[in-house]
C-alpha cells in the first residue's frame, strides 16, 4: 500500500481563477472627464474646487487600471480596494466618483452603502441582499460593531464581511483606521487583509 508521502507531494497547489468579469474598457480621457465631472458634483461646499494633487493623483490613475483590468493596475486585479487615510483627505469622493464611472460603462452595477447604515439595511434586506453583489461600503469600521435583539448579540459588519470572503464577493471601502486597529476578531482582520488591495491616500484634510 502506497503511503500519503508517496501521494502528496509538497509543493504550493493555487486554484484556478475564475474569469474576472468585474472590467468596464473604457479611454483614459473619458475616465478622466467622467470622474472629474462626479467629483466636482459632491463637494458640498459648491464654491470649493476639487484638487487633483501629488497626494491623489497617483492613486485616481490606479484605480483607472484596475476598471479597465490593466496589468499596469499596482495589485492584484482579482482582489477589492480598501483606501485608508486621515479624515478629509476626499476617500468617499474618490471611491464614489470611482464606483459612478464604472456603474456608468458596464453592466455591474456597485452598490454604495455607508456603514453607519448597514445595521438597518441588513435588518429590511437581510444578508442576502449584500452577499454577493458587487459592494462599497464607507468608513468601514465606524458603524455600530454589536446589536443585541431579544438578548441575541450579533455583529453585523463582521458577519457581512466573512460571508464575503466565502463567497469571494468583490468588496470596496474607504477607511480612517488601519487594519489592525479596526474593532473586528483576529479572524475577520486577516480576511480583510486577504479581501482587499490596501491603498494609502495620503496629505491633509482638504475640508479646511
Amino acid at each position: 500500500m502506497k503511503t500519503l508521502n508517496d501521494i502528496i507531494k509538497v509543493g504550493e497547489y493555487k486554484k484556478e481563477k475564475p474569469l474576472r468579469i468585474f472590467k468596464a474598457l473604457i479611454h483614459s480621457n473619458t475616465f478622466a472627464e467622467r470622474f472629474i465631472g462626479f467629483a466636482t458634483n459632491k463637494i458640498v461646499y459648491s464654491e470649493k474646487p476639487y484638487i487633483i494633487d501629488e497626494s491623489n493623483k497617483e492613486v485616481i490613475n490606479n484605480l483607472f487600471h484596475y476598471i479597465n483590468g490593466n496589468i499596469e493596475f499596482q495589485g492584484d486585479l482579482s482582489k477589492g480596494i480598501l483606501l485608508i487615510g486621515p479624515i478629509g483627505t476626499g476617500k468617499t469622493i474618490i471611491m464614489e466618483s470611482f464606483c459612478e464611472v464604472f456603474n456608468e460603462c458596464s453592466n455591474k452595477i456597485i452598490t454604495i452603502v455607508g456603514s453607519k447604515n448597514i445595521v438597518d439595511i441588513l435588518s429590511t434586506n437581510g444578508y442576502d441582499y449584500l452577499n454577493k453583489r458587487p459592494v462599497f461600503i464607507d468608513d468601514i469600521g465606524k458603524e455600530q460593531t454589536k446589536i443585541n435583539t431579544y438578548g441575541t448579540v450579533s455583529k453585523p459588519m463582521e458577519d457581512l464581511i466573512n460571508e464575503r470572503y466565502k463567497n469571494e464577493s468583490l468588496t470596496f471601502g474607504t477607511s480612517n483606521l488601519k487594519i489592525e486597529d479596526m474593532p473586528y476578531n483576529p479572524h475577520t482582520l486577516d480576511r480583510i487583509k486577504q479581501m482587499f488591495n490596501v491603498i494609502i491616500l495620503k496629505g491633509k484634510s482638504r475640508r479646511v
